[in-house]
């Protein structure tokens, strides 16, 4: 990737509303180069625009990371998770990895415990042999000091790369 794409992806990162003349102004920069490496990176690096709500505004009290053991995954498993996770509307990760004993996680919003709860009946009843070995850890979204933002990343990506380009400087 080239130094001003990088620049052009930290200004999104940052704030993703900034229309392409006002990050040319601050990259100093013309607005169709911007539109252009917009272009380019909305090819290659950027799924899509998003925003951040605040959760407990929007009356979702829960934030739940789920975790489950998926030790001899099957097809016909895999289908069911799939199938039953396709139907939640309120799941906003799913993933595999490593790690507390557990190789996937699941990432919900929820109204309130009971709708946590009834989530959770819903798991057991579908999947069993999956649901028993979920578990979660819940957070109250009034708890949150910081809610899914890109832009203490940004701030040490970009401290990152000004240090790698001093380096070479």
């Amino acid at each position: 990737m080239k130094n001003r794409e990088k620049q052009l992806l930290f200004q999104l990162l940052r704030d993703s509303k900034l229309s392409d003349r006002e990050i040319a102004k601050k990259l100093k920069t013309s607005q169709s180069t911007i539109t252009r490496n917009r272009h380019k990176l909305e090819r290659k690096y950027i799924k899509s625009y998003t925003i951040i709500p605040n959760l407990s505004k929007l009356d979702i009290k829960l934030i739940a990371f789920n975790f489950a053991n998926l030790t001899e995954p099957n097809p016909n498993l895999m289908k069911k998770i799939g199938n039953f996770i396709g139907e939640q509307p309120n799941v906003v990760f799913v993933g595999h990895g490593e790690g507390m004993g557990k190789t996937g996680v699941i990432i919900s919003f929820h109204k309130d415990y009971s709708d946590f709860i009834e989530f959770m009946r819903k798991a057991r009843l579908v999947c069993p042999s999956f649901a028993e070995t979920l578990e979660s850890f819940i957070v109250s979204t009034d708890k949150v000091p910081r809610i899914l933002s890109m832009a203490k990343a940004v701030e040490f990506l970009v401290k990152k790369e000004e240090k790698k380009i001093g380096d070479i400087i």
